[in-house]
């Protein structure tokens, strides 16, 4: 959408302001210094009319009008209109002829009729769009419509006859006994104008519907387009957070591993870098391959054991043809960070960690299990049950994104196992539909 600005080229003359649409006949690309209009700037494209004096006269200041706003340019429209023009007449002219009067006159009038009909209801569709009333109430509506219909009607009715009437005045007239034109031209407009008027409001109301419809429908893609960017957003700025305690430990073991062993600190330059380009490219991807994320899962735990040394004992079990399902990035990374962080790395002499998986008909369910510090040693043996309190960016993090991408068909749950009187395990389940990509 753009604006015109139609001038005469002189400062003192009124600039005449037009809403317009691009079409072909007004396309800047195809625009020349010999046309008409020259394209001053592009938003809003503000053209201003280089024409002769003497044509920019009511006339054409009419016709632009009519051509920018009055027509549709919807094909799809015209058809729907033709062929509803079409059916009218035809039904008309049945009608005619099975009521035995197959004049000329009323042939011509049948035919007729289209044109100003046509007129009139894009009249309307022309002020129903300018002076919005579409946002008047249903019985405002349906006042208006009904009051608009009974004065189009007798307007169009009265075109026709004009059109028609004197053509046939002859025929009509003879052998007419106590012929009145008065009662023939009041009997024909007042018929004519109840059908005409109810013509009139069904394409009305038929209008009506299917733009209110449309602007609902654009309305529901606008919001739809809205929610998604806003989930976009939410998701790509929960798996963009790595936990910055790790990488700063990370850092702090390359500086000195740099000394001890350069092989070793190379290795872990490696791994660490690996793992911040799959954080950073996660949130271009809604869902990864498992494969890739257990890769990212092994690098980390690389780094963590050379932190904590023999303090941390790692299994893995989940069997090859799994790693074809997709899940969300970082999830299991972030599962199995705070396992290490709010777990294992609490125990003074360490523990173990244990991911596995395993399927089911219509979905994955992975488990990860820790080691829990015995009660009273510093941390208490609640702290990672049944709760996200104290754990950062981990379980809740991580159930805000299930939620955004799999509603109510993903669950995450969280238990507490006594292993023995002295040590306990704390057990994620992680559920989620199964998926691969295509």
């Amino acid at each position: 959408i753009f604006f015109v600005n139609v001038t005469r080229g002189h400062k003192n003359v009124p600039t005449l302001r037009l809403k317009c649409v691009y079409t072909n006949g007004l396309n800047p690309d195809q625009r020349s210094q010999k046309s008409r209009y020259a394209c001053l700037s592009k938003t809003p494209c503000r053209l201003a009319a280089r024409v002769n004096p003497a044509f920019f006269n009511p006339s054409f200041t009419f016709l632009v009008l009519m051509n920018l706003f009055f027509f549709p340019r919807d094909r799809q429209f015209w058809l729907y209109h033709s062929g509803a023009a079409i059916f009218i007449t035809s039904i008309t002219l049945i009608s005619i002829f099975l009521m035995g009067d197959f004049s000329g006159f009323n042939i011509s009038a049948s035919l007729v009729w289209a044109l100003p009909y046509t007129f009139a209801v894009l009249l309307f569709r022309f002020w129903y769009k300018k002076r919005q009333w579409q946002q008047l109430s249903i019985p405002q509506l349906i006042a208006l419509v009904v009051a608009y219909g009974s004065i189009a009607a007798l307007l169009v009715v009265a075109t026709v006859l004009l059109l028609t009437m004197p053509f046939f005045w002859t025929t009509l007239t003879q052998n007419q006994v106590n012929f009145k034109a008065t009662n023939f031209i009041f009997r024909n407009l007042l018929g004519g104008s109840l059908n005409t008027q109810l013509f009139i409001c069904s394409w009305i109301f038929i209008y009506a519907n299917v733009t209110n419809a449309k602007r609902t429908k654009a309305t529901e893609i606008s919001n739809l387009r809205l929610q998604n960017s806003l989930k976009e957003a939410q998701l790509s700025n929960l798996s963009n957070q790595l936990n910055p305690h790790f990488l700063f430990n990370a850092l702090n073991n390359i500086r000195f591993m740099m000394h001890e062993n350069a092989q070793q600190a190379d290795n872990m330059i490696i791994a660490l870098s690996d793992i911040l380009r799959y954080s950073l490219a996660s949130s271009e991807h809604a869902k990864v391959s498992l494969g890739q994320e257990l890769e990212i899962i092994e690098r980390y735990i690389s780094i963590v054991k050379i932190q904590m040394e023999e303090r941390l004992d790692f299994a893995k079990d989940i069997a090859a043809p799994l790693h074809a399902y997709l899940l969300p990035p970082m999830v299991l990374q972030m599962l199995i960070e705070n396992a290490i962080k709010h777990g294992v790395d609490t125990i003074e002499g360490g523990g173990g960690l244990r991911l596995a998986a395993k399927e089911s008909a219509a979905s994955i369910v992975f488990t990860i299990s820790n080691d829990l510090p015995q009660e009273g040693a510093g941390v208490s043996a609640s702290g990672q049950a049944g709760t996200t309190s104290g754990m950062g960016i981990g379980l809740e993090n991580i159930t805000q994104r299930l939620r955004l991408l799999y509603g109510n068909q993903a669950s995450l749950n969280t238990s507490r196992l006594a292993a023995s009187d002295s040590a306990s395990q704390f057990i994620v389940t992680l559920t989620i539909p199964k998926e691969r990509r295509i």
